[in-house]
């Protein structure tokens, strides 16, 4: 499983990598399945990630955010976001990502992911009980120190009124456009939290957007949590949507509840 994870990953980078420079990425195929414009790269990627799984037989269903649920008669489901970061791959800005996950029925129950960074290569991978690497060496959170505390956040146009005043307590506040690979940052030590905070709920993450990363920052010693500071778990499903802070050291909570 873990073999074909990383398989999918590089079949996705070198598809992305291959796209003519003259070719418009974010160029509007239609509605996906989640009710948002599927992007020509969103469903470059995804037909790859379709197409490897039912070309080999893999043992799972599929959720993705454009194609929606495919029901193989699987016991599990690969849940994948083609690209995170859709609109940073339109533009080309060089943080958006892969996003691969394997789990039952519910977020919690993720037991294999995959994150990889499309531009770099950068791949980070946990399983379940297993902890959590960035290109094969292990990483983890890092304690919050607020003299050198850092933020990321989603800072778009549904975000809640104070979202900007919670970053302003942090030394520095980043918003990177990518859920999956701001999260994995916090994983990997080199930020404290991410937070998501919109205003229209229909706006809020989807589990196919942080499956695999929720995984990573667990294995990694990190936490999330929903705005009521309870742990967050999602079904399988793109109806499902949340507000929530994904976070390194239990002491950075202070700052949001």
């Amino acid at each position: 499983m873990k073999e074909a994870l990383h398989l999918i990953a590089r079949k996705v980078r070198e598809a992305e990598r291959a796209i003519p420079d003259h070719t418009d990425k974010g160029e509007e195929l239609g509605m996906g399945a989640d009710g948002s414009p599927t992007l020509f790269v969103d469903k470059l990627a995804e037909d790859i990630i379709v197409r490897f799984v039912e070309e080999r037989d893999l043992p799972f269903n599929i959720l993705s955010e454009e194609i929606g649920f495919v029901d193989r008669g699987k016991k599990k489901t690969l849940v994948v976001d083609p690209i995170d970061g859709t609109y940073n791959a339109a533009m080309g800005v060089p943080f958006y990502s892969v996003s691969l996950a394997v789990a039952t029925h519910s977020l919690r129950d993720a037991e294999m992911a995959l994150v990889q960074n499309l531009v770099t290569g950068d791949t980070y991978f946990a399983e379940k009980g297993k902890g959590a690497t960035l290109n094969g060496t292990r990483i983890h959170v890092r304690k919050y120190l607020p003299p050198s505390s850092t933020f990321l956040c989603y800072m778009g146009k549904f975000a809640t009124s104070d979202t900007l005043e919670l970053m302003r307590k942090a030394r520095r506040a980043r918003s990177l456009g990518c859920a999956s690979l701001e999260m994995c940052l916090v994983a990997q030590g080199k930020a404290d939290a991410y937070y998501l905070n919109c205003e229209v709920l229909e706006r809020a993450i989807r589990v196919v957007d942080i499956a695999a990363s929720s995984l990573i920052l667990w294995e990694a010693g990190g936490e999330i949590v929903d705005m009521n500071d309870r742990p967050l778990d999602m079904r399988l499903d793109l109806e499902d949507r949340r507000n929530y802070l994904a976070y390194g050291d239990e002491a950075v909570k202070g700052v949001f509840f």
